[in-house]
């Protein structure tokens, strides 16, 4: 990735949005690409904390293994999302346990250089903890959809924001492709395999949508985006 492209990328990371060009120049010279294999571990839970990662190709996902090694996913996390900006700021070692998906690229913001610059430059460290809020905020809202909606309701927000991540204006159909099989997508909204199943058969059944392999047409995207406004008390 060239300079230039680096600095657009930077810039579209939450993280981010708040700094100047110059700026993120700076923020670029403690960054280097990674490609990474599918199943490569970025990192385990526990290792010295080296720095921060964003998501450019391919996706990532989060989890820790119970003592009997069970898996708890925490985060599936696509571009241009990042992961372990906390312990960046935190002082702790890392939380929990990072693998690809896919093959995928990622951008590593090195710690020790990263913080030379915060400290370097206190107001940059200021415009960053907008940025840092509106992640956290973003996190709380996971955990709202997890905790507080029925699991229909979080598969149709999850149908919902993978078009709208996925849109390209040139399609003319509402088609999504899920980036994930459906045992981490069962795990990522919270629920069972069996009971993801079921619910989306039961979306198919009533027309909402209509589902081959891992493509999926959201037949109904304007009733899915009503019921999901009035389930999540969201109104316009």
């Amino acid at each position: 990735m060239e300079n230039p492209d680096l600095i657009s990328f930077l810039r579209d990371i939450p993280l981010f949005t708040e700094l100047e060009v110059e700026d993120l120049e700076h923020v670029a010279t403690h960054c280097r690409m990674q490609e990474c294999g599918k199943g490569h571990l970025l990192f385990h839970e526990g290792d010295p904390y080296r720095g921060m990662y964003v998501v450019v190709r391919g996706g990532v996902k989060v989890f820790r293994l119970s003592p009997d090694g069970r898996e708890t996913i925490l985060h599936i996390l696509f571009p241009p999302q990042t992961l372990a900006e906390i312990p960046m700021f935190a002082g702790a070692d890392y939380p929990a346990h990072a693998e690809c998906l896919a093959d995928s690229r990622v951008l590593f913001i090195e710690k020790e250089g990263f913080l030379g610059l915060l400290r370097e430059n206190p107001d940059l460290a200021l415009r960053m903890l907008a940025g840092l809020s509106r992640r956290l905020r973003t996190l709380a809202t996971q955990l709202e959809d997890i905790t507080a909606h029925d699991v229909r309701t979080r598969v149709v927000h999850y149908l919902l924001e993978e078009f709208r991540r996925q849109h390209h204006p040139d399609r003319a159909l509402p088609l999504i492709t899920l980036p994930i099989s459906k045992s981490l997508l069962a795990a990522h909204i919270g629920t069972t395999l069996e009971t993801l199943s079921r619910t989306m058969r039961k979306l198919e059944e009533e027309g909402l949508i209509t589902m081959k392999g891992k493509t999926v047409l959201l037949q109904e995207r304007e009733r899915l985006e009503r019921e999901y406004s009035e389930a999540s008390g969201h109104h316009d």
